[in-house]
């Protein structure tokens, strides 16, 4: 027995001083020195080589600690136990030493036990908000972006020391979080100037990418405007939509739009929350949004977030800048065609800005001295202003003002028949943002927006034709960040629409009783929605969304019956303010991203889109501003879409050139048609003219950009079809719509030949639209009479056109006052775009024809056309101080 007991200690002292010498030698293990250096590496990459390294062994679940997320690190002669620190603690997972075996751990507690990083991102130098910045964990691919107020929320494992911040064209800022208690911070990172950007890092980006990966959600800037030629030299946000792919331009001196085979109305354009009806001036050459008030814009093609309603096609959203909070400050462009100047600075320094632009038209030089434009009086003028407060810690105010105004009348030969057309667009928006602790962000939005419209019969007696919409709105947004993996958004929006289809005013009161009234409309809006952004994995995200959407029609009004023949049969007034036709419609809206390394990403989506308000127009001119619209009702049924859509991104050649490209199906319901020479003009039956069809869209849409270096730009293509049927017309059979183009091609480029010298140029190409030509004639009482078969049979001629600029910078950029010369060349090859064909012989007095006209052939029915410009050229002095 005694034999036995010695053995037993003998054993056990013998295991001890053993345990003993393997805890010395691993402790002396975790004291080794590591250098390493992994840039955006998957974390089991990382393990392995530290353990052939430091011959250590690893033991762990991938899944548990999600091994195949991507982490850098750096790291010189540093002790072990740091380098595991570092790398595994801000990720979440715990390391423990067992029996000579690291094991690598979940760290639950730690994410029970999260902190809340939370502030702005501004540029140091205006103060102005970055919308979209980057905010993500030293060394990890875990992070956010700011929202469209510069502001994020970021839950963290205590552990975390370091955030790293980045903005396109700012300097990268590295925040060091010594107390580990996280807590409000507000970053302001410092803009690149062009010496910088050279000499440190060599990049321009191209911006107008796609958001993700996904074409469907896509950013214009600034930047991007500037790399863009342009006509008369003034950067136009909305022309400029057209160089993305599945953007479709009505063409030239028009500011029409098309996007994934949806009709020109199917598009919201707003400005700081709020729409604005008719973007035009000129008819459409210009576009009213100012081009030096423009902070960021973000286009949804049909992937709408649910936060977004009241269209099927896109959501255009255009923000403007909020003003200089430190220095005040003066730029302008003077060109032959138009003058704009802007100032802009602090009215409490730090404390509140104020942004002010306007801009007037040059245009009485292109009146001849004699002529018959000589008593024309054509001009336009808009102005933008933003006031921004800072009310507390929590709280700011932002106020923008919006008014544009266009003028084209002609002095008869009475003095009391001046006569002719105008239109005005205006809106004001008040909103107010609330940070509710370090989670919870909101924004609180009112706005008016009204478009009118006039034709002048007289206006020296003050008599002429209007037509008109006026929208109110009030809505709340919030956005809660819970945990780094989820950022659920929510709100609620009421409105108020009152609309004129319009009727005419007459001086003479006793007039108006020998004309017909034609009934207004009024109508209300209500709209819920919820969304969650869900980070699955560091290579799976998903975004589900739903909105539930109501419209509602009360009086006092007349609204009509018809058969089914469309002829009236009963005529109901309303009184008071009862409801008389009503919608609810459930909108849901569903994203998912796969991203297998960080230069390739997958995506699919499908939402379904709801639209309660339409421009009835039978016309296919760009030279109107007359707009009827008119609300879903007892004879109009809502509008809407179901898109399916995938897309694809992939960066090669170290990340310099970007490939995207996405496929998309849309099917289509309660889409407008007219019967056959409908009138819509003054017409108290119009609802009777309408027809209403089905249709369907569907398209590849390809971008391949280049991204950085002295030559940046990029080359989009789309192939696109747009069909409709229509019980009532064409016999019931499928017919392309007048905006089915299916081919559409730009190339656009930049390049800077030195510091003060870039150019530019930008080539379009897409195929003609449609329209209905004779299919043979007939003669009848001595005239020949064109016979019509099937709609929209031909194409006008395919549409091309170039446009170059260069720019000369007159100072060096470290000056206080900046100024520059542009030259651009619109259409520079004049190239003859006819948005017209008509199939007739006109001759004046003079026996000329009104319109050119092809005199070959022995036809009495001559084909004429239409062309909006020729070749036009600009000089521009651009300044800023």
């Amino acid at each position: 027995m005694k034999v036995e007991k010695w053995l037993t200690y003998l054993k056990n002292t013998i295991l001890s001083v053993l345990a003993g010498l393997s805890a010395m030698v691993q402790a002396q293990d975790l004291k080794q020195p590591v250098t390493l250096h992994f840039s955006d590496v998957e974390l089991a990459s990382v393990i392995d080589t530290l353990g052939s390294y430091t011959h250590t062994t690893f033991s762990y679940n991938p899944d548990a600690i999600n091994a195949s997320r991507k982490v850098s690190i750096i790291c010189h002669q540093q002790p072990l136990r740091q380098v595991l620190d570092n790398l595994l603690l801000p990720l979440g997972v715990k390391w423990l030493p067992v029996q000579g075996t690291i094991v690598l751990k979940r760290n639950l507690e730690a994410e029970r036990r999260q902190v809340v990083i939370s502030g702005f991102i501004r540029d140091s130098v205006s103060g102005e908000a970055l919308i979209g910045a980057s905010v993500r964990i030293s060394g990890t691919n875990t992070g956010t972006s700011t929202n469209a107020y510069g502001f994020f929320s970021l839950p963290v494992p205590p552990a975390t020391r370091e955030l790293v911040f980045s903005f396109i064209g700012y300097s990268p800022r590295v925040w060091k979080d010594v107390s580990g208690s996280g807590g409000r911070v507000n970053i302001n990172l410092l803009p690149l100037t062009i010496e910088m950007a050279e000499v440190e890092v060599t990049f321009k980006e191209a911006d107008g990418l796609p958001i993700e990966g996904n074409l469907g959600q896509m950013k214009l800037t600034p930047v991007m405007l500037n790399q863009l030629p342009s006509f008369t030299g003034q950067k136009d946000v909305v022309k400029s939509l057209s160089s993305l792919p599945g953007i479709t331009s009505f063409g030239d001196g028009s500011t029409l739009f098309y996007v994934r085979g949806g009709a020109s109305d199917q598009n919201l354009l707003m400005i700081d929350e709020a729409p604005i009806y008719n973007p035009a001036h000129l008819f459409g050459f210009f576009t009213a949004i100012a081009p030096d008030a423009i902070s960021d814009v973000e286009i949804f093609k049909g992937d709408f977030p649910a936060r977004y309603g009241g269209r099927i096609s896109s959501v255009i959203h255009v923000r403007t800048k909020d003003g200089n909070f430190y220095k005040t400050g003066f730029s302008g462009n003077i060109s032959p065609y138009t003058s704009n100047f802007t100032i802009e600075g602090p009215l409490v320094e730090n404390k509140s800005s104020y942004y002010f632009t306007t801009r007037v038209s040059n245009l009485n030089w292109i009146k001849p001295d004699d002529g018959a434009l000589t008593n024309f009086d054509f001009h336009f003028y808009d102005i933008n202003a933003k006031f921004n407060f800072k009310l507390a810690e929590n709280d700011r105010l932002y106020l923008t003002l919006f008014t544009g105004r266009d003028n084209f009348t002609r002095d008869g030969s009475s003095s009391l028949k001046t006569y002719g057309i105008n239109w005005n667009n205006q809106l004001g928006a008040i909103r107010w943002n609330h940070i509710f602790g370090q989670k919870l962000f909101s924004n609180t939005t009112f706005y008016i927006s009204r478009y009118n419209y006039k034709l002048l019969i007289s206006k020296e007696q003050d008599e002429y034709w209007n037509s008109s919409i006026e929208n109110m709105m009030v809505k709340t947004d919030f956005s809660w960040y819970p945990v780094a993996s989820h950022t659920l958004k929510f709100g609620a929006e009421f409105g108020v629409y009152f609309i004129d289809p319009g009727n005419v005013h007459y001086e003479d009161e006793e007039t108006p009783d020998r004309v017909p009234v034609i009934p207004k409309y009024r109508s209300r809006s209500l709209a819920f929605y919820v969304s969650d952004d869900w980070q699955l994995s560091d290579k799976w995200s998903l975004n589900l969304g739903v909105r539930l959407s109501g419209w509602g029609d009360i009086g006092p009004t007349t609204y009509y019956t018809y058969d089914a023949l469309h002829r009236l049969i009963d005529q109901t007034d309303v009184q008071g303010s009862m409801l008389y036709s009503w919608f609810i419609q459930p909108e849901p809206r569903v994203l998912i991203k796969w991203a297998p390394d960080s230069e390739l990403s997958f995506s699919i989506g499908y939402g379904r889109t709801v639209q309660y308000l339409q421009v009835l127009t039978n016309t296919t001119s760009p030279f109107t501003s007359l707009e009827v619209w008119a609300p879903a009702g007892p004879n109009i049924q809502p509008q809407k879409a179901d898109q399916v859509a995938l897309g694809f991104s992939k960066n090669i050649v170290r990340s310099i050139f970007r490939v995207s490209g996405s496929l998309y199906y849309r099917h289509l319901t309660g889409q407008i048609d007219y019967t056959d020479n409908a009138n819509l003009l003054y017409n108290e039956h119009l609802e009777a003219e309408l027809r209403y069809s089905t249709g369907r869209a569907y398209g590849l849409e390809l971008i391949a950009q280049k991204t950085r270096g002295q030559l940046t730009g990029w080359v989009s293509y789309s192939w696109s079809r747009s069909l409709r049927t229509t019980p009532e017309v064409n016999s019931g059979k499928e017919y392309p719509a007048f905006y089915d183009r299916p081919h559409n091609f730009t190339l656009c480029l930049s390049y800077s030949l030195s510091k003060r010298i870039s150019v530019s140029g930008a080539w379009y190409y897409m195929t003609g639209g449609t329209y209905t030509s004779p299919v043979g004639y007939m003669s009848y009482n001595g005239y020949t009479v064109p016979l019509y078969g099937d709609k929209n049979n031909s194409r006008l001629p395919d549409y091309h056109r170039l446009d170059i600029s260069a720019t000369l910078k007159l100072n060096r950029s470290e000056s206080r006052f900046q100024h520059s010369l542009m030259l651009s060349v619109y259409n520079a090859y004049a190239r003859s775009n006819p948005f017209s064909i008509n199939n007739n012989k006109i001759v004046n007095d003079n026996g000329d024809f009104v319109v050119p006209a092809d005199l070959s052939g022995n036809t009495e029915i001559i084909p004429t056309s239409l062309s909006a410009a020729g070749i036009i050229p600009s000089i521009n002095y651009q300044f800023r101080f």
